[in-house]
């Protein structure tokens, strides 16, 4: 694929995640829904360190289930709003990816209202593009065992969240793009319709993206 051809593929491709991706205000409702629930539990408000990462990990476990729903059966618009949209923006072949991604993307909406309740909300939706997109790719891209990648990810997008917002977000859909289209030309993904990742690829690849961006999001970088 050319360069012409990439830079439009990862702009399909941002389109549509765009497009069908949870807005921030959004992701305050579903965080808030979180935190009543932990107060019920607990008889308390979540305040800490350690209830934030309570509220996360459930958060993380609902998007990994969510995305192996969707590797599984290409996400039935009833499972998973927004696929109807993704197949109108971009028709069969990339809308594996673009839900992948969403279901990302959304995730760290969620995580980024968990750590970080004062941004402003376009601040809050460029962190998690980021976060998503960037634990996504050096996941994708790396060969060694995920414990040493998942360290390396995390400085990575530690460096990508230091960059100006915008350039960084769009250089990220043509890395993620390339590196799908690479892995699935390379037969390097698992069984499933063009592109798509199998439900358990995704599931594992969600729960990496979600503990990379809580490791960054709570400053535990090293």
């Amino acid at each position: 694929m050319d360069h012409a051809a990439d830079e439009h593929e990862a702009s399909r491709l941002q389109k549509a995640v765009e497009t069908i991706a949870i807005t921030p205000e959004a992701a305050t409702k579903l965080v808030d829904a979180y935190r009543a629930t932990f107060e019920t539990k607990f008889k308390r408000e979540p305040e800490g360190l350690e209830d934030k990462r309570r509220i996360s990990a459930k958060i993380i476990g609902r998007y990994s289930k969510l995305s192996a729903a969707s590797g599984a059966v290409t996400a039935a618009p009833s499972v998973i709003p927004g696929v109807g949209t993704a197949f109108a923006v971009l028709g069969g072949g990339v809308t594996d990816i673009a839900m992948a991604l969403k279901l990302q993307v959304d995730m760290c909406m969620c995580l980024v209202e968990v750590y970080e309740t004062e941004l402003s909300s376009e601040d809050k939706k460029h962190l998690a593009f980021v976060l998503a997109l960037a634990g996504s790719a050096e996941q994708l891209a790396s060969k060694g065992g995920k414990a040493a990648v998942q360290k390396i990810a995390e400085k990575l997008v530690y460096q990508y969240l230091r960059g100006p917002a915008l350039v960084t977000i769009k250089q990220l859909f043509k890395r993620v793009s390339i590196t799908f289209t690479q892995k699935a030309m390379a037969k390097a993904i698992p069984a499933g319709v063009g592109v798509a990742f199998s439900s358990s690829t995704n599931y594992v690849l969600t729960r990496v993206v979600g503990r990379v961006a809580v490791a960054v999001l709570a400053k535990d970088v090293k």
